[in-house]
């Protein structure tokens, strides 16, 4: 791989959690900007949690040739609860696409999600889901170069926890 792309992308292992934080705690940052900076300790912490065998997802890590974290995607497989063909029933959300500010245009992101759509169609995977805001109109053109399309009759939604 060239210098621009990542020098490995695999499923983050528990033993890389103390590596995640500061990529998480950028994420944070993206995210909700008004917040503030994430507490390290409420990052690992979180980190553990998104290792946990109990929860869905799995983070794929994009790594620079230092052993940096540099981008992230977070996906699981499902199976369809309204699709009886065998051949359609695993599918696969992804869940989150980030990439640090600093390696952002030099082609991790396109690297994460190819990696992710080999990881899919080798294990069997008939589709992949994903959500996107409908104002980033750059992450809409990157997500159609690689095929992906709007759907036109679906609508995210989301409740809160009161007080939230």
């Amino acid at each position: 791989m060239s210098a621009e792309t990542p020098a490995r992308i695999d499923w983050a292992k528990h033993e890389e959690i103390d590596q995640l934080v500061p990529l998480l705690t950028a994420l944070y940052q993206h995210e909700a900007p008004d917040t503030g900076p994430a507490n390290a300790v409420d990052a690992q912490t979180h980190a553990e949690r998104l290792l946990d065998q109990k929860t869905p997802h799995r983070l794929a890590i994009a790594w620079d040739e230092n052993g940096n974290a540099i981008g992230l995607a977070a996906a699981a497989l499902i199976v369809s609860v309204s699709l009886p063909q065998p051949e359609n029933q695993l599918q696969m959300e992804l869940k989150e696409l980030f990439v640090l500010p600093t390696h952002r245009s030099v082609g991790v992101g396109a690297a994460l999600m190819e990696w992710l759509e080999a990881e899919a169609w080798a294990a069997g995977v008939s589709r992949i889901d994903w959500h996107v805001r409908q104002s980033n109109t750059r992450g809409i053109a990157f997500y159609e170069r690689f095929g992906g399309a709007l759907v036109a009759d679906r609508l995210s939604m989301r409740k809160t926890r009161p007080g939230d």
